[in-house]
């Protein structure tokens, strides 16, 4: 970074850092990560003088309710029209059944043929099995590859183009696969499988996305949910702050993660992002200094309000009966009767 920065810089909604300060707290960043050069933070200064910091966001895994994935990457292509035979009784359908000839992309899912498959094996029932064909090429069956059978559920999640040349580049080492399965992210190991398509990460699963600080939260949703190929509604999570003394802060969607992370500090000890339900409840500053305090403490705490709720409340009550008497009385003298005496 060449620039001169200036000399207050906008750190956020409606907060500001001077220029010794914001530097101050880059360098901090920087220096605690030393040995993880990818994760540092780089800055740059945009013509309307904005700072823009850039880099990698640790976002933990919250969510209670179960996300799915999605089953069809977006670059697969549109499936095409259906070609029916001539012959309802074809022996050329995959599922041996009379819906005739089928070309593959005929289905919306890849997971649906294997069902229609299961089920066409449980209905049917003492009759001569059909010729065997490979759904994918109509060619005659042959033996499972073992290495195929074991990396099935990457496949289920490539088009049927990579497919193809996936099965001819038998001869590509151990290193050359690594690097084809990292087209789709895992979290926590776990790649796609349609069987296992909806499921819930484990609960503090780091995981880590690369944002900038002009990024709003629904933004940096949006980014972590496209980064693992997830078909969830992004306003169905929310990010939240939850710090090392139990708070637990929503981030609105005015808020920029980024700085949230960067004037936080970067150690995970002091204060974690997390991808929560939306409906997540908060935890205020004053209710979090009791969270980590022993049960018998905060048994004695909870007698001590009760007894303090007690007494305010028999206060406010004769305050109120105070102020009713008195203005019993007074209506009482003005509203009796004068009675003259004559002589």
């Amino acid at each position: 970074m060449n620039e001169v920065l200036l000399p207050v810089i906008q750190a956020g909604d409606g907060r500001t850092l001077s220029r010794a300060e914001f530097l101050s707290l880059l360098n901090t960043y920087n220096c605690f990560l030393k040995d993880q050069t990818q994760l540092h933070l780089s800055c740059s200064q945009e013509d309307d003088g904005e700072v823009v910091v850039e880099g990698f966001l640790n976002i933990s895994w919250g969510v209670r309710r179960p996300i799915r994935l999605k089953i069809q990457d977006d670059k697969q292509t549109l499936p095409f029209a259906p070609l029916i035979s001539p012959d309802p009784s074809s022996p050329v359908s995959p599922l041996g059944s009379k819906r005739g000839m089928t070309r593959w992309g005929e289905y919306a899912d890849l997971h649906q043929i294997d069902e229609m498959a299961e089920t066409a094996q449980e209905t049917v029932v003492n009759k001569p099995p059909p010729a065997v064909y490979e759904s994918t090429t109509l060619r005659p069956s042959r033996q499972k590859n073992p290495e195929l059978e074991a990396e099935s559920n990457l496949f289920r999640c490539m088009s049927d183009a990579s497919l193809v040349k996936r099965r001819r580049g038998k001869g590509k080492t151990a290193a050359q696969r690594e690097e084809e399965r990292q087209h789709r992210f895992s979290i926590n190991g776990h790649f796609y499988n349609y069987k296992t398509s909806i499921f819930t990460p484990s609960h503090g699963t780091p995981t880590k996305v690369r944002i900038s600080s002009r990024m709003t939260t629904n933004q940096v949703i949006s980014q972590l949910l496209n980064k693992f190929k997830i078909e969830n509604d992004p306003q169905e999570f929310a990010l939240y702050c939850i710090h090392q003394s139990g708070e637990k802060r929503k981030l609105s969607n005015r808020d920029q993660p980024l700085w949230e992370r960067i004037l936080q500090g970067p150690s995970d000890d002091i204060m974690k992002i997390f991808l929560m339900d939306i409906d997540e409840e908060e935890v205020s500053t004053d209710v979090a200094q009791y969270l980590n305090l022993e049960l018998p403490i905060l048994e004695q705490v909870l007698l001590k309000l009760r007894e303090e709720e007690n007494r305010e409340i028999q206060r406010v009550i004769c305050k109120y009966q105070h102020q009713h008497r008195l203005l019993s009385h007074i209506l009482t003298c003005k509203l009796s009767p004068h009675v003259e005496t004559s002589v």
